[in-house]
């Protein structure tokens, strides 16, 4: 009797169940049809009260903005937004100048690097490789908005990292402050650091640039040259935005940047052959918990970091940099000095510093310009491009350097490394080159888990660039 009564108890259980079931089931195939109806005729209804709303009347031709776009092709691809419309009055004008016009470029970045490596010592990790250096996509232009302003954007790969280096509107003719640039960009500290990756006589910065240098931020800088352009002075705070591609390591919540530059001589004409330069930067910045590090390759971005301080903890650090440049004709040779006073965890204010001093040749006779309005020099422009056909060979240009940096002080052993490298590098275009480097670097005062790790590194490389 008693096993006639579970079982009619549970077929009872096991019906309400399936009733249940029925039931729910029953309502969602009741929605269906109603969620598919929703489906099919919220766009059309949307679109019918846009209507009824008077959206489309929005899109006549007495609201038209006639604007036109043209396309220019030269060395790149140039674009131009012209407002054709009439004239609208004072206070439109003196918002977007009469012109009413925007201008720029498009262009794009490839660099794409070879290295071979041969170790000694305690010396390991350096891989010999083939890859893309940096694939950037960026346009760079012109417009008015209340003054002159300039404006770029960039961004794209390097070591399979995803970066965006520029996004920046640079106001110009400010009254007095000169010019007020705010987004994402170079800050203002080196002349090295500021150079166009593109257009520098060896294929990576010197050791102590890319170990003190601050490179691309976010942040809001003022200032610019003085009417005669013989002297620049920028200043801005900045704040961290990428992971370091090859730049200083620390970690910030804040830093206060300056740099200034003073052309101190300068012959045959605006576009002289024979230039000094001299400038100093500045850098004070606030840490985050890691505190400041410093570290760096050895002047070969495939190469693993040799020294490295690794987080020393402290909440400041503060970085003065002095430099240099002599130009005669197709000679030029630069230096700088850099020196890093950072705090530890235990209060104690370490030392770094670092110094290089490079030269380049121009083969073929050309002259490196100079950036007037930002105190540094630009890149070659060849004569004649590479051509078999016109037997013409492009520009060739020698360049070597020796760096020195050092990353150790009381408790911290980050190392000191001494390199010597040098070059040599065929322009084919204004945009396209050949570059091949061989250099020595020598490592010690380093410590890798408690134990000595000195040791050498013999390096070959080359970089194939294409900038369109």
């Amino acid at each position: 009797m008693l096993e006639i009564r579970r079982r009619l108890t549970d077929t009872l259980r096991v019906s309400t169940r399936f009733l249940r079931f029925l039931k729910s089931t029953a309502f969602l195939l009741l929605l269906v049809p109603l969620c598919r109806g929703a489906e099919d005729t919220n766009a059309v209804e949307a679109v019918v009260a846009d209507e009824n709303a008077g959206w489309e009347s929005v899109f006549s031709e007495d609201n038209r903005i006639p604007f036109h776009i043209n396309l220019y092709m030269a060395d790149s691809l140039y674009y131009e937004l012209i407002e054709s419309g009439e004239y609208k009055g004072a206070f439109y004008t003196s918002i977007f100048s009469e012109k009413r016009r925007l201008t720029g470029r498009l262009g794009a970045k490839l660099h794409l690097d070879a290295a071979a490596y041969n170790e000694k010592g305690a010396v390991t990790g350096a891989d010999n490789e083939v890859s893309v250096r940096r694939f950037r996509v960026n346009t760079f232009g012109r417009a008015f908005f209340f003054s002159p302003l300039t404006y770029g954007v960039e961004f794209g790969l390097a070591d399979n990292t995803f970066y965006f280096n520029d996004g920046y509107v640079w106001f110009h003719e400010v009254p007095y402050i000169s010019s007020a640039r705010f987004g994402i960009f170079k800050a203002p500290f080196s002349m090295a650091s500021l150079e166009s990756s593109s257009g520098i006589p060896l294929m990576e910065d010197a050791s102590p640039v890319t170990a003190f240098a601050p490179g691309d931020m976010l942040g809001i800088q003022l200032g610019g040259a003085i009417p005669s352009e013989r002297a620049t002075l920028y200043a801005g705070w900045f704040a961290d935005v990428n992971d370091s591609e090859n730049r200083d390591a620390s970690q910030s919540y804040s830093r206060f940047i300056a740099r200034g530059t003073w052309l101190g001589r300068e012959t045959g004409g605006t576009n002289g052959t024979r230039r000094i330069h001299l400038g100093t930067s500045v850098s004070a910045l606030y840490a985050k918990d890691e505190g400041v590090q410093y570290r760096s390759r050895p002047e070969s971005y495939l190469a693993p970091f040799l020294i490295d301080t690794g987080p020393l903890g402290g909440d400041q650090a503060y970085v003065l940099g002095l430099e240099g440049g002599w130009q005669n004709g197709p000679l030029l040779i630069q230096s700088e000095l850099i020196q890093a006073y950072a705090d530890n965890a235990l209060g104690q204010t370490l030392r770094f510093h670092g110094f290089y001093v490079q030269s380049s040749f121009m083969l073929t006779g050309e002259t490196r310009g100079y950036n007037r309005r930002n105190g540094f020099f630009v890149r070659i422009e060849p004569r004649r491009d590479f051509s078999f056909r016109e037997r013409s060979w492009g520009a060739w240009e020698w360049a070597a350097r020796y760096s020195h940096t050092d990353l150790s002080d009381e408790s911290v052993q980050g190392g000191i490394m001494s390199i010597v490298s040098t070059g040599l590098n065929l322009y084919l275009s204004k945009r396209n080159r050949i570059m091949f480097d061989v250099g020595y670097a020598d490592v010690r005062d380093r410590l890798t888990a408690g134990l000595p790790a000195d040791g050498d590194l013999f390096f070959v490389q080359g970089r194939f660039q294409v900038d369109l």
